[in-house]
């Protein structure tokens, strides 16, 4: 039992180093040239229409997919 609580000491007491030793490190900036973040905006357009007519094909197929379903269905049952 004693054991147990030494080794939990000692693992709480190092992850406290861990914390302060990451608030220790200097946070990062990094500046872009607006070409770059130009750059990263169109390429961002670009890739948010292709998301988008990729989720309109892909309802279109699913609502054409229910459809044939339902005229199986119906084919079936005639």
């Amino acid at each position: 039992m004693e054991e147990q609580s030494d080794v939990l000491k000692k693992m709480g007491s190092r992850l406290t180093k861990l914390e302060e030793a990451k608030l220790k490190k200097a946070a990062r900036a990094k500046i872009f040239d607006n070409e770059e973040v130009e750059d990263w905006v169109e390429r961002d357009k670009a890739n948010y229409e292709r998301i988008k007519q990729f989720e309109k094909l892909t309802a279109k197929t699913i609502a054409m997919r229910k459809k044939m379903e339902k005229m199986q269905l119906a084919f079936r049952k005639a």
